[in-house]
This record gives C-alpha cells, sequence and structure tokens, in this order.
C-alpha cells in the first residue's frame, strides 16, 4: 500500500504516521520494522532496500519517505505562479526510477511519502503513483482557518476525554494561536488542572496557560544565525522553562526555519508579500514583517544547513537515540557556535 500524507497540519499528519506504525505492534517490533528516509537527499537504491526487505516476526514493514516531493513544488503567485518547477535530468531518471518502484512494491511493504506542505495538481507525484485502485491513498492535512480554531479546539478537548466551554476554547486559541502542537500540550495542562472532572472555563485558561511568546522562537533563530551562543542558550532555556515541550521546540525551529526558506524562494520569484502571507496561512501582519526580516539575516545556503540538521536531531529524539533536552542542547550548541 501507499500513502501520500501532505499538508501544514504536521500534529495530524504526524500522529497517523505513529498510528499506522502501531499497528504493527510491539513497539520493539514496529522500531524494527520501521525505516524514515531523508527524501531530500535520497537514492533509489536506499529506497529499494527499504522497500525490499522483509518484515521482521510481523506481517508488515514501514518506509516512510520525508519532504521528497516538496522539492518539486512551484512558488506561489508572482513569477513563479502557475509555472512548472524546474527538474533536473538526474532528478527526472530518480523520479522514473521511482515509478517503477511503486509498481512493483511488494504487498508486505507499507510506504508513506510525507510533506509537511501541500502539493499542487501539477507535482510530479501525482504521475508517478500508480492508478490501480485500493493501491494509493492521498490524504491532505490542512490547518483550520481562525474561525474554525476553537471547533478544532473542542473537538480535540473531547477527543482526549474532557470538555471545554465555547468562551475557554475561543480564549486558548486567541493566547496560543495557530500553532496546534502547542495548543495540543496546553490541553493536556488544563485537563489536568481541572482533573477531567469538570469543563475547562476561560477561568481555567487564564490561570494555567501564557499567552504565547513567538519573540521566544524569533530570538533562538536570531541567535543562532549570528552565532551568539549565548543568547540562544538563553532563548532555549527559556523556552523550556516556561514548560515547552522539546518536541514542541524542535517543530517550532523547523517550522521557522521552513518559513524563512520558502519567503526567501518566492520573494526571489517577485511574489508580493500580501500573496506570501496568504500562501503561508500566516494571520497577522505583523509576524509576516518579522518573518521577512528575518529571511533577510540568513543566506540560503545556511538555512538548508540548518533544516538538514534538524531532520537528523528529530530522528534521534523520536527513534529514542538521544535524551531530546540535551540533543536540544547540543543542536543548539552546534547550530551557534
Amino acid at each position: 500500500m501507499i500513502w501520500l500524507f501532505h499538508g501544514e497540519d504536521e500534529l495530524t499528519r504526524s500522529e497517523e504516521l505513529l498510528r499506522h506504525r502501531a499497528s504493527l505492534g510491539d513497539p520493539t517490533v514496529a522500531g524494527l520494522n520501521t525505516t524514515v528516509l531523508d527524501g531530500r537527499s535520497l537514492c533509489h537504491s536506499d529506497l529499494v532496500g527499504a522497500c525490499a526487505a522483509m518484515p521482521f516476526m510481523a506481517l508488515k514493514r514501514v518506509v516512510i519517505v520525508e519532504g521528497f516531493w516538496s522539492r518539486f513544488e512551484s512558488a506561489e503567485g508572482g513569477k513563479g505562479k502557475g509555472r512548472a518547477p524546474k527538474v533536473s535530468e538526474a532528478d527526472q531518471k530518480l523520479m522514473a526510477a521511482i515509478k517503477e518502484t511503486l509498481r512493483t512494491l511488494p504487498d508486505t511493504t507499507d510506504l508513506f511519502f510525507s510533506e509537511s506542505r501541500a502539493l499542487k495538481p501539477s507535482n510530479p507525484v501525482f504521475a508517478a503513483l500508480p492508478k490501480e485502485p485500493g493501491k494509493v491513498e492521498t490524504r491532505q492535512f490542512t490547518l483550520p482557518r481562525p474561525r474554525e480554531l476553537a471547533g478544532w479546539i473542542e473537538a480535540r478537548t473531547k477527543s482526549k476525554g474532557g470538555t471545554i466551554t465555547s468562551q475557554a476554547a475561543e480564549e486558548l486559541g486567541r493566547l496560543v494561536g495557530g500553532e496546534l502542537r502547542q495548543l495540543d500540550q496546553e490541553l493536556d495542562k488544563l485537563l489536568a488542572f481541572v482533573n477531567y472532572a469538570r469543563d475547562v472555563g476561560i477561568g481555567d485558561v487564564h490561570s494555567v496557560v501564557s499567552a504565547s511568546q513567538p519573540d521566544d522562537i524569533f530570538a533562538l533563530v536570531d541567535a543562532i544565525g549570528m552565532r551568539q551562543k549565548p543568547k540562544a542558550m538563553q532563548a532555549l532555556h527559556s523556552l523550556l522553562n516556561a514548560g515547552a515541550a522539546p518536541q514542541y521546540i524542535l517543530s517550532m525551529i523547523e517550522r521557522q526555519i521552513r518559513i524563512l526558506l520558502q519567503i526567501k524562494e518566492m520573494k526571489a520569484n517577485g511574489v508580493s508579500t500580501a500573496d506570501i502571507q496568504q500562501a503561508l496561512n500566516i494571520w497577522h501582519s505583523w509576524v509576516m514583517e518579522k518573518n521577512i526580516s528575518q529571511a533577510q539575516n540568513f543566506a540560503q545556503s545556511a538555512l538548508l544547513r540548518f533544516y538538514s540538521r534538524l531532520a537528523d536531531v528529530e530522528q534521534e529524539t523520536k527513534t529514542g537515540v538521544m535524551d531530546e533536552r540535551l540533543a536540544l542542547d547540543l543542536l543548539v550548541t552546534e547550530l551557534a557556535a
């Protein structure tokens, strides 16, 4: 079976991947039967080897390729609007080889392509996927719009076995914004605070939840880019001491670097600020202005290097190779050195 998961809702997309991995059974067995490949540096031989391997003490194995097809997305709006992305000869050969691999994928392998942005219909993935009924499933994970956020919070609370008033949901969304992973973390705190015994009210939100501090993330990214290690470590520990989960911090840094990369790409293609804001689903103009200012501080090569290192750290922490807080300390120390 082949799955294409794409879209900006990283939380739900990650949970779906975890659910499929958990279906393999015992966590140790699931780990032995899961392979994660970085799509930005994907080699065809690595994909073939991972897909062809037989499951160990399980009926299936899972192969996850992260971020391969997003490489072939064109910019939104401006000069790049409606223009097919340029694909090198080497990538054309790679995609042709992958298309053949998909056609002959063993029944014992579930292959997932996970993309952190929504793919347009012109993306070559849709031509590469097999057309046989029942062999491919595509899912797009879209972030809730601002007017939908309170409803998302209420539904998420219910899925956790609790309830929240509409007013409290509105206030939580106002304080935290559209960062779903942080919202999820705050809901866990709130439900523990009321002990699942009553509705979460607006007073509970004011007692437990602090307003989101995006400047902490901007300060962290700024300090890394300017090689100011003491400031970077201070910003990191400020986030940790405020109760931010390590995986949340990693996801925020990854998101910020990805946004800056997309801004640089779209600006280079002549896309207007308004079109960039709409394409990136950034709600507030002042956040957009700060992001543009941030993007001007970095060379694209530096941002790509940061992004690659983040992928390594994410895999190390998710697989238990390294403690999350220690991994963050080492990551920030390395990037800001």
